[in-house]
């Protein structure tokens, strides 16, 4: 079987959650089916990639059954690469599939396809997007369940929010859960490097991590208005950090701590460079993520990699990805995330959570993925009349 990606992501100069679990994924699916082929399909020149490249060459060597194929489009005006460029160079590849993996599906193509759903966060939080970007993602959205398509969700909750939002039956759907990232788990910190970490963020207390980004679902704003409902006490204890704050957010946050009194105890870092994030995470106290909705929670299986207990806001996902191993708020209430971070630092909670936490983050690994990714592609094209079926092989949940 000829399988194609859109591999942009894993190209990217600044790979993000996608790019690195596809990376992950990748890693493993072309030795599980080394009767198959793959193409990875990208705009960028491969030695731009930080996840694969090392020393002037590939830090990762591809199988011999895969092949990367750079498609170029200067100027790439509407999309044109998206929705003409890698289409055609399916169809001239006779590729037997398509992964689109990144929340949309091209207008035409003449190849089957699988797309991946991450989450319809634009869409179930007000003020995620502005309004034009928000129809552009609906509309990419209604190209993927209008094409004849299979489509992957990372968590059941997504998948239940596309079958009710879109009228897309279950069985058009593989729920394929991410695992930790790998970088987490493969490369835990030395001491020395956490010393140089603390001296470089200036992390002269215990800390409490908050992966804020930029979206408002991600209610640094709650985060915040929570710690000035803490006993001092127990606030001063720790540096609350908040990582991914961009300049005109960092702007309007540093303004807010500081009208609350808690901006001596904050530290509002910029995106920090990938391999920080694991002496980040398990130098930390414990991870606050009271989002307003999240179509996986990756955060929380990193921290529970490393033995840190975390905080979760009880929307979309994330009972789902946490289950027992976490205290849970209405991030829609600074009040109750104040009071969640109080039980989740009391040293029983902490304790008890971080190894239930270990536990749980056994049932996610890159392998099942991996398996689950290619169990999602066999069925897409027996779907298509282009594959005999296997005897045996991973099913998708």
């Amino acid at each position: 079987m000829n399988i194609g990606l859109d591999a942009r992501t894993i190209f990217s100069p600044r790979p993000r959650g996608t790019g690195r679990n596809l990376f992950d994924a990748y890693r493993l699916i072309p030795a599980l089916r080394p009767d198959w082929r793959f193409t990875l399909y990208h705009q960028r020149p491969a030695s731009q990639c930080p996840l694969v490249r090392g020393n002037g060459r590939s830090a990762w060597c591809w199988p011999q059954n895969v092949r990367l194929r750079r498609l170029e489009m200067p100027g790439d005006r509407f999309a044109a690469w998206f929705h003409l460029r890698l289409p055609l160079a399916a169809w001239r590849d006779r590729l037997d599939l398509l992964h689109l993996p990144a929340n949309a599906a091209p207008a035409w193509c003449p190849v089957p396809m699988v797309v991946t759903i991450h989450d319809l966060i634009p869409l179930k939080v007000s003020d995620e997007l502005p309004p034009r970007e928000r129809r552009r993602f609906r509309r990419g959205i209604l190209r993927a369940v209008r094409a004849p398509c299979h489509i992957i969700t990372p968590s059941r909750a997504t998948r239940d929010d596309l079958c009710s939002e879109f009228n897309v039956p279950e069985q058009r759907v593989s729920v394929v859960p991410w695992a930790p990232d790998r970088l987490v788990t493969d490369a835990p910190p030395s001491a020395d490097g956490l010393a140089q970490l603390r001296q470089r963020y200036g992390l002269n207390r215990p800390w409490v991590l908050n992966f804020s980004g930029t979206g408002r679902r991600k209610n640094a704003c709650g985060v915040l208005a929570a710690l000035a409902l803490l006993p001092e006490t127990l606030r001063r204890r720790f540096l609350w950090v908040l990582v991914g704050i961009g300049p005109r957010q960092r702007v309007e946050l540093l303004s807010q701590a500081v009208r609350l009194g808690v901006a001596a105890d904050c530290r509002l870092l910029d995106f920090v460079p990938h391999q920080d994030v694991p002496g980040l995470l398990s130098g930390a106290v414990a991870l606050l993520i009271p989002s307003l909705y999240e179509g996986f929670g990756l955060p929380v299986l990193d921290a529970f990699a490393c033995g840190v207990p975390v905080l979760a806001g009880r929307f979309g996902s994330l009972p789902e990805v946490a289950g027992d191993a976490a205290v849970y708020c209405d991030p829609r209430y600074p009040e109750s995330i104040a009071a969640g971070i109080t039980q989740l630092l009391e040293p029983q909670v902490s304790k008890v959570l971080a190894e239930r936490g270990r536990q749980r983050v056994t049932a996610f690994t890159w392998q099942r993925t991996a398996e689950a990714m290619c169990a999602a592609y066999e069925r897409s094209v027996l779907a298509a009349g282009r594959l005999a079926a296997r005897p045996t092989g991973a099913t998708c949940r």
